[in-house]
C-alpha cells in the first residue's frame, strides 16, 4: 500500500512537471499558487547541480547533472554510497521540486520529496523513511566547490 502511495506521489510529480506550464496549476482542483514577485525569476534545473549537505547530519545529495526531461544523475551518501533508485526535478506549481528515492539495505524505498529556494540556494522538504515509517523535515544547503 504504501508503495503504491509513493508510486502515486512520484508519478504526479513527474507528470505536473511535463504537463504543466510554469507556474500553472497542475490541476483545475488544485489551489492556486502565491504569486511570485514579477522580479524572481523562475530558477533553471541547472540549480540543482552539485554537492548539498543535509543540515542535521553527513548526508550528502550529489547531482551531476539535469536531463532535458528532469531525470537527475545523483548520488546519495550516508557517509558511503546508497543506491539512488529514481531522481527526477520538475516544476510544479511553479517551484522546482526534487524527488530522490533509495532502494539499499536500510532504505527500502525511502524518498525525499525537496523543494529548490533560490533565495537561499538551498533544498528543503520532507524525507520519508519508509523502514521506521516516519516522516522528518529535512534541509540541505549547497556545499561551496573546491577552490
Amino acid at each position: 500500500m504504501k508503495l503504491a502511495a509513493i508510486l502515486i506521489v512520484a508519478a504526479t510529480m513527474a507528470c505536473r512537471a511535463r504537463e504543466a506550464p510554469v507556474g500553472a496549476a497542475a490541476s483545475p482542483t488544485a489551489a492556486p499558487a502565491a504569486a511570485a514577485p514579477a522580479t524572481a525569476p523562475t530558477p533553471s534545473p541547472e540549480r540543482l547541480v552539485g554537492r548539498w549537505l543535509r543540515s542535521d547530519s553527513d548526508y550528502t545529495i550529489e547531482i551531476a547533472s539535469v536531463a532535458p526531461s528532469g531525470k537527475l544523475d545523483a548520488r546519495y551518501l550516508n557517509p558511503g554510497p546508497i543506491h539512488v533508485e529514481r531522481a527526477e526535478s520538475g516544476m510544479v506549481d511553479g517551484l522546482l521540486r526534487v524527488f530522490l528515492e533509495l532502494q539499499d539495505r536500510g532504505y527500502p524505498g525511502s524518498y525525499y520529496t525537496l523543494t529548490y529556494d533560490p533565495g537561499s540556494d538551498s533544498l528543503s522538504g520532507v524525507y520519508h523513511h519508509l523502514g521506521v515509517n516516519q516522516n522528518f523535515d529535512v534541509a540541505f544547503s549547497r556545499i561551496p566547490p573546491a577552490p
